[in-house]
Parts: C-alpha cells; structure tokens; sequence
C-alpha cells in the first residue's frame, strides 16, 4: 500500500510537457519585451572603446540575467518556471539547485537565446561569417536533438525533457513543499509574477500582425530638420532612394517613418548614423523591413 501511494505520489509530481512548454514560452517572452521598454525608455549601454570602437549594447540581457539568477537563487527555478508553481531538484536525489547550478542556469537561461538572436539577425542581414552561420546551424541541430530529447520525456524513457537539463543531472517537478523565504522577497517576487500579463501584453503589441494593423493608419512623420542631414530630400519622385538619389535596388522600409530605401544605403548609413536619413528618428537594423515585390 505504501509503495502504491509513493507510485501515485511521483506520477502526479511530474508536470506535463505543455506546462513546461507555457513555462519557456514565458522566459522567452522576457527579453523581447525588456528590449521593447529599454528602448522606448532610450536605456542602452553606450561607450567608447577606443578611437575606432563605440560599443552600442542593449542593457536588456543583463537585466534578464538578474531577474533569472534571483528567482533561481529563491526559489530553485526560472521565472516562467516559478509562475506555473515548477521546481528544478536533481533527478535522482531531488535536492535543490547548488549555487554552481543556480548560476549555469541563469547564465543558459539568458545568454542562449541572446546569441541565437544576434546570430539570425546577421545571417538576414548578410552580416555573417561562416562560423557564425556554422554557429546558427549548430543552434538548429541543439532544437532538433531538443524535439528527440522532449518525446523521450513524454514516453517516459528520460527523467528530464532536453539534453541541457539532462547535462545538469536536473528535472522540473512540483514542489513538495512551499519555498521559504521572507515577506519582502516574497512581495517582489509576486509583483514580478503580475507583470508576466504585462510582457504578454507587449509581446501582443508588437506582433507583426499588430504592426501591420496599426501600421496601415500612420502618416509619414514631417522631417526633424534639426537632426536629419538630408532634410531637402523629402520630396524625392517615387521609386528613387533619399539617400543615393536612384531608381530603389532591393526597396527597404524604415518601421518608424514608413520611408524607403536601397538595402545597401540604409545599411550602411546605420553603422554610423542610427536616424532615418528623411525624418532624422533613431532607428535600428529591427526597424527596417524588407519589401519583396511579387
């Protein structure tokens, strides 16, 4: 009989793949949604490096990284992990986190899904080299060995659902008993928990659906002449570039002012100038949008 009841007691501790998967969703949606706020705010890391260097970094990363570390340094679990009630134990003594563990994790969490972005960014941009498109498909081939990895789990044949966890000898389960921690810790923790419905919020916002909608009913903003370094070139006839003055190669729309563009101008005025050459507004590479004519 006791035996029964400790069987029933692992099986209904073990949470389903869909709960994990709502759970790195919302880790997911952490970073974008801090890049969207950081920028809006104008928060960014900007300093000179040397003569030639300026290094232009979002602070978005770093954030992430400290919100992810304090929640698995509290509560032995991620953020999105903590909101679906999710503990990460050892799989097979199922204690908590070590403090090398805890900053693995944080560290995963974080700078994983950081570099898949840079590194898809580039590879669209034609930026990248050959070892960062190598880089790319070794992130490709980590999501595949993921899927094998996440049907395994649902089989029952592996005790954790990706080889990270696996690497890490930990698993999710709930835990047995609530976390402890003092009633500060536990209001901040809650309030950030309460701000999840707020990064989906932002997530929604900027779809691209949502930006297609709300797109559609804006103006093109009048020139900030103080700023912009090509305020007469307003007026240019359709089809031609503001910047080159020609019939438009590989047209590209700037988000923010809805003007277009050669591909090859606007990128490489952004790697000194990051404002729209027409209306003098700060953009960047996410800004610009790729028209493909059918």
């Amino acid at each position: 009989m006791s035996e029964g009841a400790n069987v029933r007691q692992n099986l209904q501790n073990i949470p389903s793949i869909f709960e994990i998967s709502a759970a790195e969703t919302l880790d997911n949606l952490i970073y974008p949604a801090l890049s969207k706020i950081f920028d809006f705010l104008g928060l960014r890391l900007d300093f000179k490096l040397s003569d030639t260097k300026r290094i232009r970094e979002e602070i978005s990363p770093i954030v992430t990284w400290i919100l992810q570390y304090m929640y698995l340094r509290k509560r032995g679990s991620s953020f999105g992990e903590s909101f679906y009630g999710l503990q990460r134990t050892h799989t097979t003594t199922g204690e908590l986190l070590s403090r090398q563990q805890e900053l693995i994790s944080a560290s995963l969490l974080t700078l994983l899904p950081y570099v898949e972005r840079k590194l898809r960014t580039r590879v669209q941009n034609d930026e990248a080299s050959a070892w960062e498109e190598y880089a790319l498909k070794m992130f490709n081939a980590y999501k595949a060995s993921k899927a094998i990895h996440t049907f395994m789990y649902l089989v029952k044949y592996a005790g954790s659902h990706s080889p990270i966890f696996r690497a890490l000898r930990l698993t999710l389960r709930y835990p047995t008993e609530p976390p402890k921690e003092d009633k500060a810790t536990y209001i901040v923790l809650k309030l950030l928990e309460v701000l999840a419905f707020f990064l989906q919020f932002i997530q929604w916002w900027y779809s691209n659906e949502q930006r297609r909608k709300i797109g559609g009913t804006l103006q093109n903003p009048d020139a900030m002449e103080e700023n912009s370094d090509i305020p007469k070139k307003c007026d240019t006839p359709p089809g031609e570039c503001p910047i080159c003055l020609m019939k438009i190669d590989n047209p590209t729309a700037c988000a923010v002012s809805g003007y277009v563009y050669c591909w090859k101008c606007i990128m490489t005025r952004l790697k000194t100038h990051p404002t729209c050459p027409v209306t003098g507004y700060a953009i960047s590479i996410d800004d610009l949008i790729r028209i493909y004519e059918s």
